[in-house]
């Protein structure tokens, strides 16, 4: 992988409209966030994630050309979590998923 500094890899492709500014403030937000919770994480790792792909979908919607599926069943359990100026059934170029993921550095001992 070709990190730069900031810990991104301009090698891969970014959807249309979709900044790795946006990407960074997102990542921010959630952290900010999430770190209220991480108590949840030692609890059930599998419940913290759902809450941080939450967070994801929550910051991507408010801080990106990207906003959260209009349709609750869609955004609840089906692809996608977000689309390019909240268009209905986007093409998959133009939709996000929100997952959270727990970085390999992440200490878990307490």
């Amino acid at each position: 992988m070709a990190l730069q500094a900031d810990g991104f890899d301009r090698s891969v492709p970014l959807p249309p409209e979709l900044k790795i500014a946006h990407i960074r403030e997102a990542i921010e937000h959630v952290e900010s966030r999430a770190a209220e919770l991480i108590d949840i994480y030692f609890e059930q790792a599998n419940v913290f994630s759902g809450i941080v792909g939450i967070l994801g979908t929550q910051s991507l919607d408010a801080l990106s050309p990207y906003k959260k599926h209009k349709h609750p069943d869609i955004a609840q359990q089906r692809f996608p979590d977000l689309s390019l100026g909240g268009k209905l059934n986007p093409p998959p170029e133009h939709a996000l998923e929100s997952k959270g993921g727990l970085d390999p550095n992440f200490e878990t001992s307490r």
